[in-house]
């Protein structure tokens, strides 16, 4: 009946939404003398600046006044307010996961891909990003082949950061709240000539004692996170058709990763408390560069982006989550990679709008991966070459009145090399693997306008995710590397506004085909990292989402969104503890089945102003046996403060019914459940000014 009626919710959309609309002076305040507008939001994930209600696709926003009336500090956080988006959070990886499509837990490229400011930041360990200076954050569901390539078979998110000035600005604030964290930053813009140069820069430190505590070594402070991040862009605009940007960004943090605790068995311990005997300890920096040129003539735009960036990653960790001194693991990982696009555009105006480009890129990986025992130590050592070059292009043409028609076009050839040397006590043996797809990546949109603010449009598109290889628990060549994974989707969708432009309602239908899709399988009896990866030969998502935002009144602004997305193998059979095992039927894990969010935000002209957000996510597995689950919940926030010439105070709270749930389970090799906790009931105050 649930599956029913969220299939159904969409075609109510139209009939509900023109009865609103008839009552439309009755939606609005009675001492309001001006209408109060939802603002027209543009985005640039499509490559191209574009009204958002005028995408033919499945696309959300949340702009910097609402990340910062959310509170959100994590890009995990901030997703949460958007139907089919979830960020799976783990200490073996963040992950994006988009329309019930998610990646293997410990797999370094993942499905949904993340780019800051139209940058990839290609590693699972860089998803979960620290908010700073956000103008923007875009999300555009379903295969994004055409325009970005490999690893965006799902989706994208795309993060635009605040660009330099024009005018001087500035702004400082502090957070503090529960468990001693303590979250301060800074950021300024100002021109430096008045006319053709222009400097802004942030800075940003997160630190807390975190709210996990080791109960083997008394330690209240096993999560403790520090976090430094500085970036600095200059930009120079010497005529108005002509700019160049150069931007570095820093990033150094140290995390206690220690959060994985036994829920059954005879080590199992309460909530947030953990039994290890190990640093548990992790440490990242990264140091990236960027420059972007634009120039734009009669003939089109051009536009060209190259990047750099210098990425390490490493942790260590207990083992066997005990207080036995049985062994632990050690990883060390490090990236270079580069990245350079080539874009021309059609002239701003143009009746018929094209985008043309060429791209190359490659990362260089190496990962080190340790497990230490008292007998029986186990060493990998990883290497791995990655690069891609492509051609693309889209363009859409108005067939007649209303009506229009987008087509796209890549062709991606990626080369991948890897070798990895597998050494224990006993034997030593190496191995390698070479990896090449080509692929053809097509994408169709039909859009027709049935009036100035009601669109339909039906599409379709194809990504896909480059094959890979396995770090963390490879034997030999078999067991050591995993296909390409392609996805096809088919989508109907409906983007409305109605009541003067007061409110807007969008939803969509879809249907993803996935061929040969990444999984990780259990090895019976093997424990925690006794995995296998390889490729289920077919699964299929099913799905919908709906969004809403409403100014119903003078100071009111209402949200809320919902997404359904089942996940489910056709055809995959594998060999589970010497007997065939058949896993069709079973949900892919990672991917909550729904996800859907409420908010509410007043402002008064005083200043003051309060805000309330309810997030829920459905049912999930962990397994792809489908046998460890985390069951749906919600969570509260609230923030109430107030603002007033460039001031700003608020106090706010997280997970107000502290919600009890989980972000991570695996299991040992007797079968005894281990969890990851997700975040506790927290509280706080912060402070801003900004001129």
């Amino acid at each position: 009946m649930l599956l029913r009626s969220l299939w159904l919710a969409p075609l109510l959309l139209v009939p509900v939404l023109a009865l609103a609309d008839d009552g439309a002076g009755a939606f609005r305040a009675d001492n309001a003398t001006e209408p109060h507008l939802l603002e027209t939001v543009r985005v640039t994930a499509t490559k191209r600046e574009e009204e958002l209600q005028r995408v033919p696709a499945s696309v959300s926003a949340l702009d910097e006044t609402s990340l910062e009336q959310m509170g959100a500090q994590k890009l995990g956080e901030a997703v949460r307010a958007l139907p089919n988006v979830h960020l799976k959070q783990a200490t073996s990886g963040s992950a994006l996961v988009i329309r019930g499509l998610s990646t293997i837990d410990t797999s370094l490229y993942n499905s949904g891909g993340l780019y800051v400011d139209g940058v990839a930041r290609p590693l699972t360990y860089m998803q979960n990003l620290d908010l700073m200076d956000v103008e923007r954050i875009e999300v555009l569901r379903g295969p994004q082949g055409t325009l970005y390539g490999r690893n965006s078979d799902s989706g994208v998110v795309n993060v635009v950061l605040r660009q330099p000035g024009l005018e001087p600005s500035a702004r400082i604030f502090a957070d503090y709240g529960s468990y001693n964290s303590l979250r301060t930053g800074a950021s300024f813009s100002t021109p430096l000539d008045f006319q053709t140069l222009f400097l802004s820069g942030s800075l940003l430190r997160n630190a807390t004692d975190g709210f996990t505590t080791n109960v083997s070594k008394n330690d209240d402070r096993a999560a403790k996170s520090t976090y430094l991040m500085g970036r600095g862009s200059l930009l120079w605009k010497p005529r108005e058709d002509f700019d160049m940007t150069l931007s570095f960004d820093s990033d150094n943090s140290s995390d206690g990763v220690g959060k994985l605790r036994y829920e059954t068995g005879t080590n199992a311990s309460r909530r947030f408390k953990v039994r290890s005997n190990a640093a548990d300890d992790s440490r990242e920096n990264s140091l990236g560069q960027t420059l972007k040129l634009r120039w734009s003539a009669d003939f089109g735009e051009v536009s060209a982006a190259s990047s750099f960036r210098d990425y390490t990653y490493g942790f260590l960790t207990d083992l066997d989550r005990t207080a036995a001194a049985q062994g632990y693991s050690n990883m060390a990982l490090q990236q270079n990679s580069w990245s350079q696009e080539l874009r021309l555009a059609s002239p701003v105006g143009s009746a018929m709008t094209w985008l043309a480009g060429v791209y190359a890129g490659r990362d260089d990986t190496s990962v080190r991966f340790d497990r230490i025992r008292a007998v029986g130590n186990l060493y990998l050592d990883t290497s791995m070459t990655e690069a891609s070059y492509a051609l693309f292009g889209q363009g859409t043409v108005p067939l007649w009145e209303g009506l229009r028609l987008t087509v796209g076009l890549r062709a991606e050839a990626t080369q991948s090399r890897g070798t990895q040397r597998y050494a224990t006590a006993l034997l030593s043996r190496e191995y390698g693997k070479n990896l090449d797809d080509t692929a053809l990546l097509p994408t169709a949109s039909l859009a027709y306008d049935f009036a100035k603010d009601v669109t339909a449009y039906a599409t379709f598109a194809q990504g896909y995710l480059s094959g890979g290889y396995n770090p963390f628990s490879a034997t030999d060549q078999t067991s050591f590397f995993y296909r390409a994974e392609h996805t096809t989707n088919y989508e109907l969708g409906l983007k409305t506004a109605w009541l003067d432009g007061r409110l807007t309602a969008n939803a969509a239908l879809f249907h993803t085909e996935v061929r040969d899709k990444q999984v990780r399988q259990e090895v019976p009896g093997g424990g925690v990292g006794a995995w296998s990866f390889s490729n289920a030969p077919e699964a299929h998502v099913d799905g919908m989402e709906i969004e809403f935002k409403a100014l119903p009144w003078t100071g009111w602004e209402l949200s809320a969104g919902a997404g359904y997305a089942k996940s489910e193998v056709d055809r995959w059979k594998a060999s589970v503890g010497g007997t065939q095992y058949d896993y069709k039927g079973k949900r892919l894990p990672w991917a909550p089945e729904i996800t859907w969010n409420l908010g509410a935000l007043y402002t008064h002209e005083s200043g003051v102003f309060g805000r309330v957000d309810v997030l829920g996510a459905g049912k999930q597995y962990f397994d792809a046996e489908n046998t460890l689950l985390q069951t749906p919940y919600q969570t509260v926030n609230l923030r109430l403060g107030y603002a007033r010439d460039g001031w700003e105070f608020a106090l706010w709270a997280k997970n107000v019914f502290d919600t009890a749930y989980t972000t991570k389970q695996v299991k040992d090799t007797a079968g005894n459940r281990m969890v990851e906790d997700g975040d506790p009931q927290t509280f706080g105050i912060s402070a801003a000014w900004s001129f």
